[in-house]
């Protein structure tokens, strides 16, 4: 139930808020850094705590240093009270705070990229993000079985996916997600921004597809990851109809319009699979 709908008695939005301390951004049996609700809903939502986090610990290349996130406590601080204000506020319970539909799609980019960051360090900087936890559930369940807050709302990371992100028919959405695995989209050292959003996602597009994270060239064939590959190719396949009128002939006629000219991609004739690195995006050594 949206406990933060316009309209609710003061007492509810208290007892919202308290529930967003208490079951905290990730519904674990225990939690390492419990989130900081924010005092009252702010009148206008702000991204300060997540500059912060992302200045700090955000490489150029979109690695994340989780020895700093591990060493500064005040990083840590910021992390606990984005959370909880992201666990308090949402496009869904306060849409007055996100006039334009690019606001609400940043919303949730940056909820996502945060809520991937604090499952990190709730399950103690994991090896892979594929790692079960409590013991006893699947592989993979950080994003499938896990529940977070959003907005007085609980949902998995793929909830966040299938409900927020697909609907809005943009693949390129899908390079801004940055789920803290070492095949993922580089972690943007800002945070998305509604004013900007277009002009940012066409750079960090650009920017994954130039890279061997996602894309490897050989020969005349190009090795794609999981995520284009596997993960969101219909995706991509519909964007580009959406977008040109007509069907692809396949998915690397569905990523031309995204690539710049020094993507292996460019030239490509075939396809082979990458496949994907799930382990933790420290920085390479």
């Amino acid at each position: 139930m949206n406990l933060f709908n316009a309209g609710l008695k003061t007492v509810v939005l208290v007892a919202g808020l308290f529930l967003g301390l208490v079951l905290g951004g990730c519904q674990t049996e225990s939690s390492q850094i419990a989130p900081i609700p924010p005092a009252q809903i702010p009148r206008a939502f702000s991204d300060a705590d997540w500059v912060r986090v992302l200045s700090a610990v955000a490489t150029p290349d979109g690695y994340v240093k989780w020895n700093v996130v591990q060493s500064d406590e005040g990083i840590r601080d910021s992390l606990r009270r984005y959370v909880g204000l992201i666990n308090a506020v949402s496009p869904g319970n306060h849409a007055d705070l996100f006039v334009t539909s690019n606001d609400r799609l940043a919303y949730w980019i940056n909820a996502y990229n945060v809520m991937c960051v604090y499952a990190v360090v709730e399950h103690d900087y994991p090896g892979t993000m594929l790692a079960g936890h409590p013991a006893g559930q699947p592989v993979g369940a950080i994003f499938s079985v896990e529940r977070f807050i959003f907005g007085g709302r609980s949902m998995t990371l793929d909830d966040v996916v299938k409900e927020e992100i697909e609907p809005a028919g943009d693949p390129r959405l899908f390079f801004a997600l940055s789920f803290c695995a070492a095949s993922g989209p580089p972690l943007r050292a800002t945070p998305y921004d509604g004013a900007v959003l277009d002009a940012e996602l066409v750079d960090q597009g650009q920017r994954y597809l130039s890279d061997p994270r996602a894309a490897v060239r050989d020969g005349d064939s190009v090795k794609l990851n999981d995520l284009l590959l596997v993960m969101h190719k219909a995706d991509f396949l519909a964007g580009f109809q959406k977008m040109m009128g007509v069907a692809p002939t396949g998915i690397l006629q569905a990523l031309q319009p995204f690539v710049q000219s020094d993507s292996p991609i460019v030239g490509a004739t075939g396809v082979e699979n990458l496949g994907s690195d799930w382990s933790l995006n420290r920085p390479p050594r």
